[in-house]
């Protein structure tokens, strides 16, 4: 509600309308902050899913991960160009970090990773769970294609959830990874999910299943790559405005008409 809106409404209802339209504005009631997806890549699944293999290489493997700070301080150019680890060779691809973003992000030059906007009602997730969770780190792997043209970058994630992808025979859960390094692109299903939430943390743990982002290498959608674990914590969302309202009522202004003119 604006300054606007309030103004009018004590002017024509008194503030007894103000509270009872503040008390009845939507609002969200929490969301989360700081914290990490932990991801652990299978890298024989993860190959086994890549239909391009054109040399004795495996089909596609980790060579570089840029994880928070080294993701941040990076343009797109420098993660599709440095290397952290020498050479183009597989690194291990197990307990990688991605960091649970803030409510604002600051991006350096062709990158676009996203800020946290989830928002939800503990008593009622389900039903209540909008936006995304912005995770900041970016993978690169090599794609077996015989040619110089075999890097991948996948990262700038945004964790989103939507029921209409429920599906109870394969175990796939609402939750999908969606990349946002040059577009976006779906890039991972989350399977088998455990969830965790009380007044203090929200958590999820599960396995991790090929998107339809790999469809041009002819990955096999669904298949499970490897697991992934996020833990953060839940920050209550007071509406502001309410708050105010309850403030005037502590002060007695939130009276009728009459009663302020007798």
């Amino acid at each position: 509600m604006n300054i606007q809106l309030v103004r009018s409404l004590t002017s024509r209802f008194g503030t007894g309308a103000l509270l009872a339209a503040a008390v009845s504005a939507p609002a969200a009631a929490a969301t989360v902050s700081g914290g990490a997806m932990t991801v652990n890549f299978d890298r024989n699944a993860l190959a086994a899913a890549i239909a391009i293999d054109e040399t004795p290489a495996p089909a596609m493997y980790l060579e570089e991960f840029f994880d928070a700070p080294a993701s941040r301080s990076r343009s797109y150019n420098q993660i599709l160009e440095d290397h952290l680890v020498p050479g183009t060779a597989e690194i291990p691809a197990t307990g990688l970090a991605l960091a649970v973003n803030p409510g604002q992000v600051a991006n350096l030059t062709g990158r676009r990773s996203k800020p946290t906007t989830l928002d939800f009602d503990p008593a009622n997730f389900a039903a209540s769970v909008n936006g995304a969770i912005g995770l900041a780190g970016v993978f690169r792997f090599r794609v077996d294609t015989g040619t110089d043209f075999n890097r991948i970058l996948s990262g700038d994630y945004t964790l989103e959830y939507d029921a209409a992808n429920i599906d109870a025979a394969s175990g796939r859960s609402g939750w999908s990874l969606y990349n946002h390094v040059s577009f976006r692109a779906e890039s991972f299903n989350l399977f088998n999910v455990v969830m965790g939430l009380d007044s203090d943390s929200f958590s999820l743990s599960g396995d991790l299943g090929l998107g339809e982002g790999y469809d041009h290498l002819n990955g096999s959608r669904g298949a499970i790559v490897g697991n992934f674990n996020l833990q953060t914590a839940v920050v209550p969302l007071p509406p502001a405005f309410l708050l105010f309202a309850a403030g005037l009522a502590g002060l007695g202004i939130g009276r009728s008409g009459a009663g302020r003119n007798a």
